[in-house]
């Protein structure tokens, strides 16, 4: 299984020219830290985590359940570019793979923004017998001492704080960007991870090679795909 980290990515997003990816070195500099757990509470409205699923089947339903509907979040967005059940990797920074993914059950993915300067992706992938905090929490242990490192493709990804916590996001949600430097150009990509229950959502964002749009888009995303995980799951 690989990480899904589209190859278009880079071509659709690169820097037509370094002044135009809006973001200073010296603000991509800044120190990494393990992201706080947010004082923000889960909205009171939503509803607790199911019971453990009981097969696999159940996990593939409550996957596809999941899947979030953006028809009307922007014109780029109004169709799906792409749906499959191929097992990705969750994202890793630094490593391999987070050790428990391998127990993944079920999972599903969307895409949107193909032919534009976009790029949104939805996973989320459940297990049987392992609740999502644990992901979450190799997650973090991951991103403590990680600040750049290689694809296996040759880019250079530097790992990126956010400004501020995800709106909304409690504590098993984490939350960060990436600038990602290959032989096409520059490409910032912006991604959380949110565990409930015995399932992990994934979502990705980047857009027109600039780390504060990929950042905004994030933000506007996550909580339309939030709500529609915790409906399914």
């Amino acid at each position: 299984m690989m990480r899904r980290t589209p190859l278009l990515l880079l071509s659709l997003l690169a820097c037509a020219a370094l002044a135009a990816c809006g973001t200073s070195e010296a603000d991509e500099a800044a120190a990494w830290s393990v992201p706080a757990v947010p004082s923000a509470k889960p909205s009171p409205t939503t509803p607790s985590p199911r019971p453990a699923p009981a097969s696999a089947a159940e996990i593939r339903r409550q996957v596809k359940a999941a899947m979030v509907d953006l028809a009307g979040l922007r014109p780029e967005t109004a169709d799906i570019s792409k749906e499959d059940t191929e097992g990705y990797k969750l994202a890793h920074p630094c490593r391999d793979t987070l050790p428990t993914d391998r127990k993944r059950t079920g999972y599903r993915g969307r895409e949107w923004g193909a032919d534009s300067d976009i790029w949104i992706r939805q996973y989320v992938v459940g297990y049987l017998k392992v609740p999502g905090r644990t992901l979450i929490a190799e997650l973090r242990s991951a991103l403590k001492g990680c600040k750049k490192y290689r694809e296996p493709d040759g880019r250079t990804t530097t790992v990126l704080p956010m400004a501020t916590p995800l709106a909304g996001a409690g504590s098993e949600t984490v939350a960060w960007c990436e600038k990602l430097v290959g032989d096409n150009g520059t490409g910032y990509l912006c991604t959380a991870l949110t565990a409930r229950g015995n399932y992990v959502m994934e979502i990705n964002a980047g857009e027109a090679a600039d780390h504060r749009k990929s950042e905004a888009l994030l933000r506007t995303v996550h909580p339309e795909a939030l709500a529609a995980f915790a409906k399914a799951t």
